[in-house]
């Protein structure tokens, strides 16, 4: 699909610009800036800034929506689904979830672990509902180093 952001200040390099933006949403890419393309849907931005998502490195938010309170849980498809409906809300398209693979157990012992990387790939990466509003999913693993 082609989408056609119009107006609005855009991030272009280093500075904010008047401008309109041409995407390929199928392709994942910017296929025009400034052009006049035809598109199959057409955004009005003026009066705001078009800016690139974030990118969040390292997030372990999502262990709230698994376990917002102790002993109450919620199963992990739902949790993450709902971290990614959070992050796409505040502008980050990209999280790295931080999973802690720990002697600890429970949220941070090993067999979470597993569940949430199963979890991720039951979903598929880019969990949010619909393509304007994608969220791409990647995991991280820290795990603890043995003491000496």
């Amino acid at each position: 699909m082609r989408m056609r952001i119009e107006g609005g200040r855009a991030l272009i390099g280093v500075s904010l610009e008047e401008t309109s933006i041409d995407l390929d949403c199928e392709g994942g890419v910017v296929a025009g800036i400034g052009a006049q393309a035809s598109a199959e849907r057409v955004i009005d931005a003026r009066g705001l800034l078009v800016l690139p998502g974030i990118v969040d490195v390292h997030g372990d938010a999502f262990e709230r929506q698994m376990m917002p309170r102790p002993g109450v849980g919620f199963p992990i498809d739902v949790a993450l689904l709902e971290s990614d409906r959070q992050a796409v809300a505040n502008g980050i398209t990209t999280v790295f979830h931080g999973v802690t693979w720990s002697w600890e157990g429970g949220l941070r012992g090993p067999e979470n672990a597993r569940a949430i990387l199963d979890g991720i790939e039951r979903c598929g990466h880019g969990l949010a509902p619909t393509p304007a509003t994608i969220c791409v999913t990647r995991p991280t693993i820290s795990m603890p180093s043995p003491r000496s």
